[in-house]
């Protein structure tokens, strides 16, 4: 029997985006809802946004950085943005 490939885990340096230095909160109000104009999302300065669309009206698909969270409570950006297995700081 073939020797399976090991999966190794990853090491993240964060448990949250918000403690990195790399996240940036940037503004993504709900353009069909004026109570959530204030809603942000969270993104990462090191990964480019590959799927990124140009022609929508919602700032987080816009951003030419990978986003964490979209939609976001102000208040909840903390609890919504855990390190996700993509992050480009992993070892």
């Amino acid at each position: 029997m073939p020797e399976q490939a090991r999966k190794t885990k990853k090491t993240l340096p964060y448990t949250n985006c918000i403690d990195c230095p790399k996240h940036r909160v940037i503004p993504d109000p709900d353009p069909d809802d004026w109570f959530n104009d204030d809603d942000v999302a969270v993104v990462c300065t090191k990964t480019p946004n590959t799927e990124r669309k140009t022609g929508t009206r919602f700032v987080s698909d816009r951003s030419e950085f990978r986003t964490i969270t979209v939609a976001c409570r102000p208040y909840n950006a903390r609890n919504e943005s855990q390190t996700p297995e993509w992050c480009p700081l992993a070892e």
